[in-house]
């Protein structure tokens, strides 16, 4: 996309000078008017010649590597000012206008005739997204101040930061004959982890699995009742509704959630596990499960785009997905809501065979309040057997993978006063 490229004066007041002295120069001769004329005249058009000379002969290049970066990754972009006139560039403000937070390359420089200038930028993304870079420009001028020329690039180049992989806290979901804490109806003859029964006693049951302390109430022989824990697919289900939303930027249900989603997602992939996505807010994204640690990277696409909306409460996405999820899956819900409409769609989606946990994260402790009716809502949940894990804002997420940065030190030699920079590498 070619450059757009302008050239105009600063002030007027040169040819309101110019048109005076003339005037007074035709009205009254003298030598004074003639060289006041000469001489402003021609500072205006060696300035207006430098001014041209930078309006064609300079110009910038960007690079930068990559369309997508992780959060906490550093972006690295190399600007260079190249001037291929006869006259210097004395100074050359860069100015860009791209969106990513904390990430700034605005810069002044200077650049010799027939010469160029390089340098490089960087800076961390600390949050997930998609953004811009560009578009930059280039102001210049001349000596005197007389004129501005400015170099406009309109290139718009996309970036997308994914969320980055965490550390999870032990939050044990439903999974095929593992242990868990959701039961079906479905009884097994099979022995599981979970026991959520017991039965009298039948010939051919074995021993180890008498109940007897059940058996010293009963005055007979009684055994644990095996349920089939269900097996299959995991969804994982990020609330987005604007409404029970609560914190700002980093610190919100939003980003912890996507946070988790994506941690999650990571976790049970290394496993050969199949995961889904579904994230409802501005845009839906269903993305169907699949195994593979390929999945990974639409489902943290998915997530980086995921915007909070007005339009998919909890209880309508439940709705909405239901038909979609297919007996004997697992949906874990990342929600900050505790409105009882959506256990209800937990309880229906229970009796088709796919067993539901939560996430709930604590809303109140994104405001600084205490959550009123947190253990409640938890209660009913564990009431109804619906598996639930909280977290709140004091969470501490650690990545999977330790982010590095190198840094420049000054270290001073023991002995000889001198001072050496050291490049040191650390973890953040």
């Amino acid at each position: 996309m070619e450059p757009k490229r302008t050239l105009r004066p600063r002030t007027r007041l040169p040819y309101y000078l110019l048109g005076l002295l003339l005037v007074l120069q035709l009205v009254q001769p003298d030598v004074v008017w003639t060289s006041a004329l000469v001489g402003l005249g021609l500072t205006v058009g060696l300035s207006y010649m430098w001014a041209r000379t930078l309006h064609d002969w300079v110009g910038v290049q960007r690079v930068s590597k990559g369309a997508w970066v992780v959060v906490g990754d550093t972006l690295t972009e190399q600007f260079t000012v190249y001037n291929q006139g006869l006259l210097p560039v004395l100074w050359a403000t860069v100015c860009d206008a791209s969106d990513i937070p904390g990430y700034a390359i605005d810069r002044a420089v200077a650049v010799g005739s027939g010469s160029s200038y390089a340098w490089q930028t960087t800076g961390t993304c600390t949050q997930r997204g998609v953004f811009t870079l560009g578009p930059w420009s280039v102001a210049m001028g001349d000596p005197f101040g007389l004129f501005d020329v400015k170099i406009t690039y309109p290139e718009v180049r996309t970036l997308l930061v994914y969320p980055r992989a965490m550390h999870l806290p032990d939050i044990q979901l439903p999974r095929g004959s593992a242990g868990g804490n959701a039961r079906r109806t479905q009884a097994t003859h099979t022995e599981t982890m979970l026991s959520s029964h017991v039965r009298p006693y039948v010939p051919g049951d074995a021993l180890h699995i008498v109940h007897w302390r059940k058996t010293a109430q009963h005055q007979t022989l009684m055994v644990r009742q095996f349920d089939l824990e269900p097996a299959g697919d995991l969804w994982l289900l990020l609330d987005l509704d604007a409404a029970v939303q609560a914190g700002q930027g980093a610190e919100s249900t939003v980003e912890y959630g996507v946070i988790l989603v994506a941690s999650l997602a990571a976790q049970h992939l290394s496993q050969n596990r199949a995961v889904g996505l579904v994230a409802f807010g501005t845009e839906p994204v269903l993305i169907l499960p699949q195994s593979g640690k390929a999945q990974l990277w639409p489902i943290l696409r998915g997530l980086a785009q995921a915007t909070p909306g007005d339009d998919w409460p909890l209880t309508r996405v439940l709705k909405q997905i239901g038909p979609e999820l297919g007996r004997g899956r697992t949906l874990l819900a990342i929600t900050p809501s505790q409105d009882v409409d959506w256990v209800g769609e937990m309880l229906r989606l229970k009796r088709r065979d796919i067993a539901p946990a939560v996430l709930l994260l604590d809303r109140g402790s994104f405001i600084g309040q205490v959550s009123s009716g947190m253990s409640t809502f938890c209660g009913l949940l564990a009431d109804h057997a619906i598996p639930v894990h909280v977290i709140d804002k004091s969470y501490v997420f650690r990545p999977v993978a330790p982010i590095k940065r190198k840094r420049t030190v000054l270290k001073t030699l023991g002995g000889y006063g001198r001072v050496m920079a050291v490049e040191v590498e650390e973890e953040v």
